[in-house]
């Protein structure tokens, strides 16, 4: 049956009259898992479209009013008076057709209504989808009559969608238990694409928001409605940042449209307050989501431009301050709950993790907590800020040095005539240091910082007990250990640990002292000598009595006491206020005051006077070295008379004890009327005997003083007490060219000092009363000019041997024409062992120059056991063989060829490898001394026993090759004459023997070398010859591989070469594996590899003899295949019969049986069977 779009529509129509029979609830649905069958019923709001700006379409523009507020406008105060309002706000704007419509399944089920006819009816008339054929009737129906299009529906209910969501939030709460799920449900109730729900939903979470910046009062229960906000919008990290960004630029906007910019500087103005709680939200937000740094950083930044270009840094600032009271009522409330025990640390924790305070935020909070309740507990108020008075002339600029002074004297009476205040009563309550302790522990403060703020609470009143304590006792009032112990008490009255109360000691001393010396200053100022000499003797008692008190302390730190409290540098210090000119002008005066004069005019310091002047100096900062100055100017004048008075008495001539004695005593008197110290007396007197020595140098003939001049300097040394050892400087400045000169006069013209020479020598050096130092350095001083010429001959000949004429002018810059030596011929000699010029002769002069003159010098530096033979005691007995220990010298060389520089060290070596050369290859009477003087002339050059050492052994290098080639080639190896040899060779020449020996290995390595590469290379060698050379290495010690040289291929070839003719003629079976071992191992092959060449060689010849059989088979010579079978078995006998072989049956089967019937006569049958066995396997002929 057809139905006629009128009757359907009317059918439609009228069914849609009836309200209940349309009305289909989306507040009822199922939010629990279909076994609960749970059922939460939503409130029915009528919602109505928001106009967004995604889904705001022109004409919805046009019709609304110009006039209409901002959401943000109608949001008052919190978030979910902004969601109201924003729901109002969407009211106003509903379109007709969803005032008439409220389902929002109804309305979408309505865009059917566009579809043709048929496929509605055809809807409309199943029994399940009764509701849906009954909503399209409907909506046909209003269609009809109102004229509105399917795009119109699906628009309307996107614009509602917004409105349910916030309606819902404002219904259940965004803490409500299903209400994430209850928002998720809209999506599908509006039919809403999920992008543009999520920006909906982004939407809605702004405007809540904006509701709660709108408040200006925070409070930390935001934070978590924010967190449940996000969670029941479901929103993840980069739409909360959008929702952030899109708040901040509405608020903004909307706030400044009435405050300007200017008044939102003022940190108390209502919406700055908003704008910085804006801040605290969302970088709450932000953090609480773990957002990474660099999103934080972008998304906060974004914010924080948003609301007015404020930077980063200036946004988080702002951020914090909105944080810290909140933590800052948090630690009140831990201090007035410390009792109760219900807070702890972990709940400090959590409050800074939820408010984003950081650990150096925390802390400085912390200790200023602390620092409050270390003053309530000692029953004081919290401290203000105090405003800083205004000083109206303050910048009035003070013009003269006169106003500045009277500014500050003013200044000073003012606070002299303050009256000191009285706080003895101030002190902890009762159980304040349990509290204290307590609220440490909670704010986890260490003991530093605890003790830092009661020392900051309770130092003022500690101090002032402490400054009129010590006032009393610089009076005389209170002796020092009462004075210490009033101190003491007020110390644990307040709490005060030791190390705060020496820092505050030392400021307390220095003040008390301060005090005299400023007032003792003024009088100096003014050359007031009487008051300043008695003042600083008062304070000089001052200084002791506060050294006494804090001796009953016990204190180390004062055991220095005016390095503790004197310190001129520094300006805290009790003499840091003085400046230099006033602390040497105080002392000065001082000084004068304590020289006493007698009736007679002289002048004299007592002990006691002495002993007030070290003491002053430590307080006034001037220096020991300063105060000798002092005393050196006031009196030096008065010991220079006296002493220059004794000397020139003593060198007129005639010096006897009676007259020594009485300028002693003058000189004595002086020192002990002044005090005079020690160093002072000889500063002065250092100078007269100088003076004196030079003056008898001049007057002696040949500048040699004689024995009176001598005996006289003598007596001046007594009478200056000046010890010979002080004055041996300027004796050898004095007399050291006269001592030079008589060397030279007993070297003679031989060069060397006879023994004769040597007293005179001696005697001559104590008359000059030169050193044993400095006569040792005139001495060598004297032997290095007469030394010099001899090297410089030695290296020039060396140069003229072994250099060409164009070498030798290069290298000295002169032209050498034809010149000839000694021998008569011209310079040919080369750099190498043998020369033809000799100038042995002259190194030997050298060599004897030195020795004989003693200019080696030799140290024991140990000792070593040497076996010595005793004769018997009796005769007939037997000689007996002790051990002794000898010391063991080593000889060191002052003057040396190189050290003077007339040769370098190149030449050196040179001249050295020459002498043992020649000492080497000399065969005259001489060979034995050269020998015996290698060393020495080494040492004389300069050269070190290394290096000597490296020239001998490059010599015994070439030696060695020579010699040992030469024996090696005519005698196959070294025999014990040949050994005995080279030893004398390795002593001659100063090789050691560990250098000797592996010189003699390295040449019978190169030899041993040189061996195997003409053998290998010269062809194919025979087994023989590989066996003698292998074997003769093997005597010699010698590893193929590492010392020979040979490479592992090379290795491998020699075994393959020497096994294979054994292998071939049956001489080498499988039972000869001792064998083929001692092979293998002699050529330093593993076992791996032996195994290796053998089966490669096998398995080659094999296959040989396998063609060998089957092409004599295929030409009828039969005997001849079954000799080559015979070897084939004996092959396959090394790899018990796997041979690897691929062989055609019938050839296999042909070969076996000739095999089999040849002539076993003769044979064991144990072995023809074993011989069967191993062909059949490697012919592969089956069973």
């Amino acid at each position: 049956m057809k139905f006629s779009a009128i009757a359907f529509a009317t059918v439609v129509a009228s069914s849609a009259s009836t309200a209940s029979a349309f009305t289909v609830s989306p507040g009822v649905v199922n939010l629990s898992p279909a076994s609960t069958q749970r059922t939460v019923a939503f409130p029915t709001t009528a919602t109505q479209p928001r106009s967004s700006r995604a889904f705001i379409s022109s004409r919805n523009v046009a019709s609304s009013s110009s006039s209409s507020p901002t959401s943000l406008n109608l949001a008052g105060g919190g978030g979910t008076e902004a969601l109201q309002d924003y729901i109002t706000s969407l009211s106003t704007t509903a379109s007709p057709l969803v005032t008439k419509m409220k389902n929002p399944k109804l309305i979408k089920l309505a865009g059917v209504a566009a579809v043709p006819l048929s496929y509605a009816l055809g809807a409309a008339m199943t029994p399940s989808r009764r509701l849906a054929a009954r909503a399209v009737g409907g909506v046909v129906a209003a269609v009809t009559a109102g004229g509105v299009g399917k795009n119109a529906v699906e628009e309307d209910v996107r614009r509602s969608c917004p409105s349910a969501i916030a309606s819902r939030l404002v219904e259940l709460g965004v803490d409500g238990d299903f209400v994430s799920d209850g928002i998720d449900r809209l999506k599908e109730d509006y039919g809403v694409e999920e992008e543009d729900f999520t920006t909906m939903k982004t939407e809605v979470y702004s405007v809540y928001l904006v509701g709660m910046a709108k408040n200006p009062l925070a409070k930390t229960a935001e934070l978590k409605e924010l967190s449940n906000l996000r969670e029941a919008l479901s929103l993840d990290n980069m739409q909360v940042g959008q929702a952030h960004a899109d708040a901040a630029k509405t608020f903004y906007r909307d706030v400044t449209r009435f405050t300007s910019v200017e008044e939102l500087d003022d940190e108390d103005h209502p919406d700055r307050v908003s704008l910085d709680k804006m801040l605290f939200l969302t970088e709450r937000a932000f953090r609480q989501g773990k957002e990474t740094d660099e999103a934080f950083t972008f998304e906060f930044s974004r914010v924080a431009k948003a609301l007015g270009e404020l930077s980063m840094s200036e946004a988080l600032e702002r951020a914090k301050d909105v944080a810290r009271p909140f933590y800052e009522r948090a630690l009140a409330s831990t201090r007035s709950k410390l009792e109760s025990g219900a807070v702890n640390s972990d709940m400090l924790r959590r409050a800074r993790v939820t408010l984003g305070i950081t650990d150096e935020e925390a802390k400085e909070m912390h200790v200023e907590s602390f620092a409050q309740e270390v003053r309530s507990q000692l029953g004081l108020p919290d401290e203000e800020e105090e405003e800083d008075e205004i000083d109206i002339n303050q910048d009035k600029r003070v013009e003269t040095v006169a106003e500045i002074e009277a500014k500050m004297q003013k200044m000073k009476e003012e606070a002299a005539s303050k009256p000191v205040e009285d706080t003895s009563a101030i002190k902890f309550k009762d159980g304040a240091f349990d509290q204290l302790s307590k609220l440490q522990e909670v704010l986890g403060l260490n003991d530093e910082d605890a003790d830092y703020e009661v020392a900051a609470a309770t130092e003022r009143y500690w101090r002032n007990t402490a400054l009129q304590t010590l006032d009393d006792a610089i009076a005389g009032t209170k002796d020092p250990a009462k004075a210490w112990g009033i101190i003491q008490s007020r110390q644990k009255e307040l709490f005060l640990k030791d190390s705060s109360m020496k820092s505050m000691m030392t400021s307390i001393i220095m003040q008390s002292l301060g005090k005299p010396l400023e007032k003792v200053n003024t009088f100096a100022r003014v050359n007031n000598a009487a008051a300043t000499y008695d003042g600083l003797i008062d304070a000089i008692a001052a200084k002791e009595t506060c050294k006494d008190v804090l001796k009953e302390a016990g204190w180390s730190e004062f055991e220095d006491f005016e390095k503790a409290c004197f310190d001129p540098f520094d300006k805290a210090s009790a003499c840091g206020f003085l400046t230099n000119m006033d602390r040497h002008n105080m002392y000065q005066i001082f000084f004068q005051r304590s020289v006493k004069v007698d009736e007679e005019g002289g002048k004299s310091i007592s002990d006691e006077a002495k002993a007030r002047m070290k003491e002053l100096r430590g307080m006034l900062g001037i220096s020991d070295e300063e105060g000798e100055n002092q005393i050196r100017n006031f009196f030096g004048p008065e010991l220079q008379s006296v002493l220059v008075a004794a000397v020139e008495e003593v060198t007129r001539g005639n010096t006897t004890d009676v007259l020594l004695q009485n300028m002693k005593d003058k000189i004595g008197s002086v020192i002990s009327n002044f005090q005079l110290e020690d160093e002072m007396v000889r500063s002065y007197a250092g100078p007269l005997y100088n003076r004196a020595v030079e003056q008898i140098s001049s007057t002696a003939p040949g500048g040699i003083p004689s024995k009176d001049q001598v005996e006289t300097l003598a007596s001046l040394r007594e009478l200056l007490s000046i010890a010979m050892e002080d004055v041996y400087e300027v004796h050898s400045n004095t007399f050291g060219s006269q001592y030079n000169k008589g060397i030279k006069e007993a070297l003679g013209t031989t060069g060397v000092i006879r023994e004769e020479f040597r007293a005179p020598l001696e005697d001559l050096k104590s008359r000059l009363g030169v050193s044993d130092q400095a006569a040792k350095d005139i001495y060598l001083e004297a032997l290095s000019e007469r030394m010099k010429p001899m090297i410089e001959y030695i290296s020039n000949e060396m140069e003229r041997l072994v250099l060409t004429n164009d070498q030798l002018a290069q290298k000295r810059g002169d032209d050498y024409g034809e010149d000839y030596f000694k021998s008569g011929q011209k310079a040919s000699g080369k750099l190498g062992l043998g020369t033809d010029g000799n100038i042995m002769s002259d190194i030997m002069n050298l060599i004897d120059f030195y020795v004989e003159n003693d200019i080696v010098e030799k140290s024991a530096v140990g000792t070593k056991k040497v076996e010595k033979k005793v004769p018997a005691d009796e005769e007939g007995g037997e000689e007996k063989t002790i051990t002794v220990e000898e010391p063991v010298y080593e000889s060191a060389y002052p003057i040396t060829a190189m050290g003077l520089q007339c040769i370098d060290e190149k030449v050196a070596e040179l001249c050295y490898r020459q002498f043992v050369v020649s000492s080497f290859t000399d065969q005259s009477p001489n060979a034995a001394r050269y020998e015996a003087s290698k060393a020495t002339f080494g040492g004389i050059l300069g050269l070190t026993a290394e290096k000597m050492e490296e020239i001998g052994s490059n010599i015994g290098g070439m030696v060695y090759d020579n010699y040992i080639t030469q024996s090696m080639s005519t005698k196959g190896a070294l025999d014990q004459q040949d050994m005995m040899f080279l030893a004398n060779i390795q002593g001659k020449l100063g090789i050691s023997a560990e250098k000797g020996e592996q010189m003699m290995l390295d040449t019978q390595k190169k030899i041993i070398s040189e061996e195997a590469s003409a053998l290998l290379d010269a062809g194919s060698p025979t087994p023989e010859q590989i066996k003698a050379f292998r074997e003769k290495c093997n005597s010699m010690g010698l590893d193929l591989e590492t010392d020979v040289g040979l490479s592992k291929s090379r290795l491998v070839s020699m075994f393959s070469m020497e096994i294979t003719p054994g292998i071939d003629s049956g001489d080498i079976t499988i039972e000869s594996a001792e064998q083929l071992q001692e092979i293998q191992e002699s050529l330093g092959l593993s076992e791996e590899e032996g195994e290796e060449v053998i089966a490669t060689l096998i398995q080659e010849r094999a296959n040989g003899v396998l063609a060998d059989v089957v092409g004599c088979m295929l030409r009828g010579m039969d005997a001849v295949a079954v000799e080559s079978m015979e070897v084939l078995v004996q092959y396959a006998a090394f790899v018990d019969g796997d041979l690897g072989f691929e062989v055609e049956e019938s050839n296999a089967n042909k070969a076996y049986n000739m095999f089999e019937n040849k002539d076993w006569s003769g044979v064991d049958e144990e072995e023809v069977e074993r011989q069967k066995a191993l062909l059949k396997k490697a012919l592969g002929v089956s069973a």
